[in-house]
């Protein structure tokens, strides 16, 4: 028979054992949380992570979570990159730095021995895995002089590096993603700036091309196929990002979107900064109303009955397509001499910004409980700029789903429930894909009416 107390201590010892293996394992569980919403519904149809997106090669150190440290020594300069913004990393490095298009390398040369290293993408959509499935990893990392490349070609003005990728297909994204926080990023240079573009595609870099010459003076270089090993003494990787088709003045320096106009007014040579002015009730001068008809979804049925009412109300009718085929100046020349746009919630509202001071946005809002999110949009935008922003909801008997669904299904009657029930690539198949209008003229006069009291009223 064995020693009782030796059984004792082997036993306690397989216990502690044990106890630290389930502790262990336990520590080494993490949860994580995703939270979707739609504005509208408190839901939304993409999720935003703001742990997602940049990503460090080694492991951190605590005394600086951005950037990893070899030597085990503190960093005594500031990290070369932000990773802390919700929606875009920022690196915004000077000294000697080294971009070498075809390795994707932004290399910052340093005697310190401290080594930082960074893969950033450079767009403004963080977390949205959907969007930054065609941007293109780029990798900023501290080296020595004797490691870095040899440059092949010097510059004297600082270079911005973003990226293409996205939803550059979308209009309103071209502007509220890349334009605007380009816009942000670049125009403390006064155009003494060279812009590096990541995944680019020449048709978009072509039709925005007057806007991007308002920023920068020097060629534009096409990372994808760069050779060389570009030395620049300031270099920002990635562009700075305030909120849709907004810049934050606290955040910029007291720069605002009425400085966006401006400037847009200037590149595309917008004659009108203001809209016109109605002195007396009898005024014979009649305001300009752009209905923008979009093509396939979410268009009018009846735009001709539409133009008729407009004209009837006392206003000059001009429709048109985003789609035609018109430039970005040419198109932005149309909207800049009307005094009001009006359309169906689409990308074609964001042409909102061309339109001259004190002019009116008329908001068409389909079925699909979509009130808040047009008013986050354009409605909220539209006010920034100085426009006057109306928003018309549409009934059931003017979408053409009423005629695909009996009246008292959910798809009528309550759309939160179909997103929640029925997931979200339904709802959108629905409402903004399957949906086009056949306005009530009648019922929308009123709305007709408030439009033209405005421009009787004193201006601000």
């Amino acid at each position: 028979m064995g020693n009782p107390t030796s059984h004792v201590r082997r036993s306690l010892s397989w216990g502690v054992i044990v106890g630290c293996f389930l502790l262990s394992m336990i520590l080494l569980v993490l949860t994580t949380s995703y939270a979707a919403s739609f504005p509208g519904f408190g839901l939304s149809l993409s999720g935003n992570s703001a742990s997602a997106g940049a990503k460090t090669e080694e492991k951190l150190t605590s005394d600086h979570p951005d950037a990893k440290i070899k030597t085990g020594e503190k960093l005594q300069r500031k990290p070369l990159c932000d990773l802390t913004q919700r929606r875009a990393d920022i690196c915004d490095m000077e000294g000697d730095i080294r971009v070498h298009g075809n390795s994707s390398s932004v290399l910052f040369v340093t005697s310190s021995g401290l080594q930082e290293s960074y893969r950033i993408q450079p767009h403004p959509r963080k977390g949205d895995h959907a969007a930054l499935a065609t941007v293109t990893e780029v990798t900023v990392r501290s080296t020595t002089a004797e490691e870095a490349p040899k440059c092949t070609t010097k510059s004297r003005v600082p270079a911005v590096i973003f990226s293409n990728g996205g939803y550059m297909f979308n209009f309103f994204h071209d502007i509220s993603d890349a334009l605007i926080p380009l816009y942000i990023t670049s125009h403390r240079f006064d155009g003494e700036v060279q812009f590096l573009i990541r995944d680019m595609l020449p048709w978009w870099v072509e039709k925005f091309q007057p806007l991007l010459k308002g920023l920068s003076r020097y060629d534009i270089i096409d990372l994808n196929r760069d050779h060389e090993v570009r030395c620049y003494s300031h270099v920002i990787v990635g562009i700075i990002f305030h909120g849709d088709l907004y810049i934050d003045p606290t955040k910029s320096g007291g720069l605002t979107m009425l400085d966006y106009g401006a400037y847009l007014r200037k590149s595309l040579g917008l004659k009108r900064e203001t809209a016109i002015k109605l002195a007396n009730p009898d005024e014979e001068k009649k305001p300009r109303v752009l209905i923008v008809n979009r093509k396939g979804t979410r268009r009018f049925t009846n735009v001709d009955e539409i133009a008729r009412m407009v004209e009837m109300s006392g206003f000059q009718a001009v429709v048109s397509e985003v789609h035609e085929n018109k430039s970005l100046a040419e198109f932005a020349q149309v909207v800049n001499s009307c005094d009001v746009l009006l359309g169906l919630h689409g990308a074609g509202m964001t042409n909102l910004i061309f339109l001259p001071t004190n002019g009116i946005l008329i908001q068409i809002v389909p079925l699909g409980r979509m009130e808040d999110v047009c008013w986050i949009n354009y409605g909220a935008p539209a006010v920034r700029v100085k426009l006057h922003y109306l928003q018309y909801s549409i009934r059931a008997p003017e979408s053409n789903l009423i005629d695909q669904f009996p009246k008292d299904d959910p798809v009528i009657l309550d759309p939160k429930a179909v997103f929640e029930k029925q997931g979200s690539a339904r709802w959108v198949s629905l409402y903004m894909h399957r949906q086009t209008v056949k306005l009530d003229v009648e019922r929308f006069r009123s709305v007709l009416w408030h439009a033209r009291e405005i421009f009787r009223q004193p201006w601000n």
